[in-house]
């Protein structure tokens, strides 16, 4: 008896009379991770952008900057700015550092030239001029005005009068 000859069976197809299975599903696992990941990362860094620019660091990206406010701060005669440079002077000297200031009628410029920069310290010449030159030849100054970093911000190095150590 001879019996009629048979398909060959291929891996993959559906036998004969039973209905196509659908494809299995993909895995979205590796697409919700991914997702989850980059909005943690966002948010993180939104966060971190968000304290930098609402940070209340003084001056901290810009020594020249620092320097310019203590300048302007001698000549405005601004004793409780000039302790709020300073990296070493509390609020105790406010009042010295005023009488000094009135005292001595200090004017001062920064000066135009480059300064010593690094990651941790910076020094910029300032000129001063005296309105009472009495105890100086010219009446004329010219101090170094070192700056540093302290919590994350510049700040001057001044004797306990204000003026620059």
């Amino acid at each position: 008896m001879n019996q009629p000859p048979q398909q060959p069976y291929y891996y993959g197809q559906q036998p004969y009379g039973y209905p196509p299975q659908p494809p299995p599903k993909k895995s979205r696992t590796g697409l919700i991770v991914g997702l989850v990941v980059g909005l943690v990362v966002l948010l993180g860094g939104g966060a971190v952008l968000l304290v930098v620019l609402l940070s209340d660091s003084g001056t901290s990206g810009d020594p020249r900057a620092t320097a310019q406010q203590y300048v302007d701060a001698v000549n405005n005669k601004d004793a409780e700015t000039i302790v709020a440079l300073s990296c070493s002077l509390g609020p105790q000297y406010v009042d010295s550092v005023r009488e000094e200031l009135t005292s001595k009628g200090v004017e001062m410029t920064l000066s135009p030239e480059e300064g010593t920069e690094s990651a941790a310290s910076a020094g910029f010449w300032i000129d001063g001029k005296l309105a009472n030159p009495a105890s100086y030849e010219d009446g004329e100054l010219r101090y170094r005005l070192n700056l540093s970093t302290t919590n994350d911000r510049w700040c001057v190095t001044l004797g306990a009068l204000g003026m620059p150590a």
